[in-house]
Formats: C-alpha cells, sequence, structure tokens
C-alpha cells in the first residue's frame, strides 16, 4: 500500500475509516458482523453511512474468512483479542492517512451530524482524538484517532483494554451532546446491538425508518 495516495473523503481530509468487527460477542452469541438486520448484514448497515466521510474503509476483524461473503476490504487484527482498542491500533497500524475514524460493527444508527462533526474537527484540532460526550458520558466510538496514538496505544494495551480510561489519559477533543440533532438522534446515534432485545429494537426502529421515508 506504500506510495498509494489515499482518496479523500467528502470532507475533503483525508481520513480512513474502519468498522470495528473483532469482538466476542458473547452477550449476543453470535458473530455481529454478519447479523441480519432488516434484510442486510449488519456490518453492511455501518459501512455505507461510514463510507461517505473516509476514503479507505476496512472492516478490522479477527475472523476474515468468517468475513469475506460480506464483500469488504479487511485487514485482521495485529494481536486478537485485545477489544475495541486493539481493533483501533491495527487500523492505525495500516492507515495511509493521519487520521482513523473508527465506528462499531453493532452500530447501524450512525448519525450523519455526528460524523461530520468529528470529521470537521480533523484539520482544526490539536489534540490526538476527537470523540463526543453523551448523556451517559464520553462515547469512544465512532470516534476520530490520529496516528500518533500508535505506539501510545501499542504500550496502554499490555496491561489494559478498557477504553474510557485510555480516552482519560490522551485528553480527546469532545464535542457536547448538542453535536447530535435532537433528542431522538443522541439516544439512537450510540447505540450498541449487543442482545437479542436490541436487536429486537433495531428491527423495530428500522421499520419505523422505513414507514416514515415510504420504503
Amino acid at each position: 500500500m506504500a506510495g498509494t495516495a489515499a482518496r479523500t473523503s467528502i470532507t475533503g481530509v483525508d481520513i480512513t475509516g474502519a468498522v470495528l468487527a473483532g469482538g466476542l460477542s458473547r452477550r449476543l452469541g453470535r458473530d455481529k458482523a454478519t447479523l441480519v438486520l432488516a434484510g442486510k448484514p449488519l456490518a453492511l448497515w455501518v459501512a455505507e453511512l461510514l463510507a461517505p466521510w473516509v476514503g479507505d474503509l476496512w472492516l478490522v476483524t479477527n475472523t476474515p474468512i468468517r468475513h469475506m461473503t460480506l464483500g469488504l476490504p479487511m485487514v485482521s487484527d495485529l494481536v486478537a483479542n485485545q477489544g475495541p482498542l486493539g481493533g483501533v491500533r491495527t487500523a492505525l497500524f495500516y492507515s495511509r492517512t493521519p487520521w482513523v475514524l473508527a465506528v462499531s460493527v453493532d452500530n447501524p444508527f450512525l448519525s450523519d451530524e455526528v460524523l461530520a462533526a468529528l470529521c470537521g474537527r480533523a484539520a482544526a484540532t490539536g489534540r490526538p482524538a476527537v470523540v463526543c460526550r453523551s448523556e451517559q458520558g464520553l462515547q469512544p466510538f465512532p470516534g476520530l484517532y490520529h496516528v500518533r496514538l500508535l505506539e501510545r496505544l501499542g504500550a496502554y494495551l499490555q496491561g489494559n483494554l478498557r477504553v474510557r480510561p485510555f480516552l482519560e489519559k490522551i485528553r480527546p477533543d469532545i464535542l457536547p451532546p448538542e453535536v447530535a440533532a435532537g433528542a431522538e438522534a443522541r439516544s439512537r446515534c450510540f447505540f450498541n446491538l449487543n442482545t437479542k432485545e436490541d436487536w429486537l429494537t433495531a428491527e423495530a426502529w428500522m421499520t419505523q425508518r422505513r414507514e416514515i421515508s415510504g420504503e
């Protein structure tokens, strides 16, 4: 990949997109990336929402053979079973751009307003990451991470896999809850599909969306 220029996003900023799909899905009991939601694998919902905002777009996975049927470009985790931060580290390692926009594979309701706000900070911030704050606290994903975090993240993962303590250490640029448009958008933008009940909720939201749009 070296020596090949990465495509720019609609913001004009060089950003790599990373869909993090290396989790064990213990609570759901099955692979999330290939889980069908409203007729489409979950990973494809997320990738389609992320794609306009990035140039390169990868699925970061521990099980590339299982995910080949998705048709998405993939990179395998540098070290398996290091959680979402391990996926971020992998994306930073392979990135051809200064920034990586990382999202969870179980977040099919990403907000354009939030993604636009994150990408818009890439050229303006001096911090190594940009994340949002919601009513529930810091939200690491979707989040923007700079490649200069690669070495520091590798050292951190030697003894700790927890995400929020790492964010507190690196002092990211934090966008307030108002970046999501309206209470409904805020409640869904940071929704993660972790259980069968979450899947039923997501199916209901998708049905509601289709009824409103007339699809």
